[in-house]
């Protein structure tokens, strides 16, 4: 009967998308007004009352120390005793428990992460990350960098890593250089990719570093002085330095009274410092063959378009199709797509620019093809894309320091041949298509509430267009749409325009110039990659007059430029990133590859 039904059906589910913060205001309540307490905290020999069950909650580190060690019956208050954190960041801690919020400073980031380090709070700790990567300058990012070293905190290690490389120039006038220990001198100075321009920069820089206590360094400038390329200082330049009279006396001498180096022994010994931001592109399929390859190139696009060429990198161990190629933490990562069975593939490999080598990486927890994949402070995001039987819209993260891969929050919907970027800390999904129908809609995923939301349309729906993100700013270029016709027979595929969207306009707007491509062609984009002020995009690109590979739209006058015609040694349907690569390696590499003329 039906009163039966009704009492064995379950009701409807409901929920109030406001329970857990009105829960935490009334617990930070209770803890302001110290009320329902039933534990101590020591630090600093002070006690503080406090909810064991909370900090717990909070603390896997105390959670820890509570199962080992459980409260007495006896009715005796429990005491949770920390070493090593001050009463004052405790109480900064308890309030961010409470809160969720935390008030951080450069006077107190050390003594905040290692207690959130020693209380293996991780979500607080990223807070702190955050907040490092964003104070780091040239007069402390010597002391950073050696600070997130200690506490393995990779990803600002790295960027203070990146920071020091690009401006070390300005680096070597702080403090912070002056007192470096000779061995951490020796470090930096052996590294490939300081942007210097000329090598006279990095002697002067030790002349200032062994000024600064002559007495206690000269015993270790022998060893700092091998660090330096004395080849590729000018003769005239170190006759001319009054103040270097010491150091060149004592270690320049034997490079003042020899015979310039000639030929191949000028070659061998010719070290270029710095790096260049490289379009790498990967696998695909070879023009003329079309065959699936596991070739990889790379092209500097700041060079005079005389030296615009393709250099060859170490291939892939396996051929691919329908891939994702990113860069991050220093490395290049190539993951799923298909093989040359055509089956779905879940591995990945890393390619080291350094040793222009590959390796494995852990598979992803899914098999994909035609896939999003986006880096997003030092971490991997795979997104969408289908395997052999469905078009998928789960999305997982992959940490490189630690590789292992982690499943998150699916997307809204199905996007076919959609498009992915990051942009001001969270991830975008724009366009695609399914079931016959094309995408404008626009998603946005911020990986610290794992929610995705909706965002303002795109102008055109379209699939099959790139797109990337830089400071404020996303970009979506090409795709194809129908045409409007109104004989639905009829219609025809044509090119989109370039969009763009500004975190601060929040919409959608054409660029002033669409010269891309020819709008009634049959063009194809594989990658837009940012570099300096400008995003190359590369593709199969029909201009109406030029067949191009590579064009570079300049940010700062909205214009297109011609980079590079195609040429049948071209790979399509590839995939592509930017790589910062040591120019000491490509110059190794070009070499090789008989793309200098020497003349002796």
């Amino acid at each position: 009967c039906s009163d039966c039904r009704s009492k064995h059906e379950p009701g409807s589910r409901v929920s109030d998308p406001q329970h857990s913060q009105k829960l935490l205001r009334v617990l930070r309540t209770f803890w302001q007004e110290q009320s329902f307490h039933d534990a101590l905290l020591v630090v600093d020999g002070e006690e503080l009352p406090v909810q064991k069950n909370i900090l717990a909650a909070a603390s896997p580190y105390v959670r820890t120390k509570l199962n080992y060690n459980p409260p007495k019956e006896d009715g005796s208050t429990y005491r949770i005793e920390l070493q090593g954190v001050s009463m004052v960041i405790m109480k900064q801690i308890l309030d961010y428990i409470f809160s969720g919020e935390i008030s951080l400073s450069e006077e107190t980031i050390q003594d905040m992460v290692q207690a959130s380090d020693l209380l293996l709070m991780t979500d607080l700790k990223l807070l702190c990350c955050q907040f490092l990567e964003s104070c780091i300058t040239a007069e402390n990012c010597i002391g950073i960098r050696l600070f997130s070293l200690c506490y393995c905190l990779h990803h600002v290690h790295y960027v203070a890593t990146e920071f020091l490389q690009t401006h070390f120039r300005d680096v070597a006038l702080t403090e912070e250089f002056r007192e470096l220990p000779h061995d951490r001198l020796c470090e930096l100075l052996a590294m490939e990719k300081l942007n210097v321009g000329n090598e006279k920069y990095l002697l002067e820089a030790v002349v200032r570093w062994f000024a600064h206590d002559p007495d206690d360094r000269r015993v270790h400038m022998k060893e700092v002085m091998s660090a330096v390329w004395l080849q590729g200082l000018d003769l005239s330049y170190l006759r001319e330095q009054p103040l270097m009279r010491e150091v060149i006396r004592e270690f320049c001498q034997k490079n003042l009274t020899e015979a310039p180096l000639q030929g191949e022994a000028m070659i061998a010994a010719f070290k270029p410092r710095g790096y260049s931001e490289c379009i790498v592109v990967a696998g695909g399929e070879d023009r003329r063959t079309k065959k699936l390859t596991a070739a990889m190139r790379c092209m500097c696009p700041l060079y005079d378009t005389n030296r615009q060429g393709w250099i060859e990198l170490q291939p892939m161990s396996v051929a691919r199709l329908g891939h994702g190629v990113v860069a991050a933490e220093g490395f290049l990562f190539v993951l799923g797509g298909t093989n040359e069975n055509n089956t779905v593939l879940d591995s990945g490999e890393k390619y080291d620019p350094d040793s222009n080598s590959w390796s494995p990486v852990p598979p992803m927890l899914q098999a994909r093809q035609n896939f999003g994949v986006v880096e997003l402070d030092g971490l991997i995001y795979a997104l969408g894309g289908e395997n052999e039987d469905t078009a998928l819209t789960t999305v997982e993260v992959f940490d490189p320091h630690f590789s292992c891969w982690k499943m998150q929050s699916s997307m809204t919907m199905i996007r076919k041949v959609g498009c992915y970027a990051s942009m001001n800390k969270k991830i975008y999904a724009i366009g695609g298509g399914s079931y016959g129908k094309l995408f404008d809609s626009v998603e946005c995923f911020d990986p610290k509430t794992q929610q995705w939301t909706g965002l303002c349309p795109l102008k055109e729906r379209r699939f099959g267009s790139v797109a990337c993100g830089i400071g404020q700013e996303l970009y979506v270029f090409g795709g194809v749409r129908s045409q409007e016709s109104e004989n639905p027979e009829q219609r025809q595929m044509m090119t989109c325009k370039s969009e763009f969207y500004h975190n601060d306009i929040r919409r959608w707007m054409f660029l002033d110039d669409q010269n891309l491509c020819s709008p009634a062609s049959s063009s194809f984009v594989y990658g837009a990659v940012p570099i300096g002020a400008s995003i190359y995009v590369v593709g199969d690109l029909d201009t109406g007059t030029t067949f191009d590979y590579i064009r570079e739209f300049r940010r700062s006058t909205g214009t297109w430029h011609h980079t590079k015609h195609m040429l049948t040694s071209d790979l399509c349907k590839t995939a592509c990133a930017a790589l910062r690569i040591a120019n000491c390696r490509l110059f190794r590499l070009q070499l090789s590859q008989g793309m200098f003329r020497i003349r002796v």
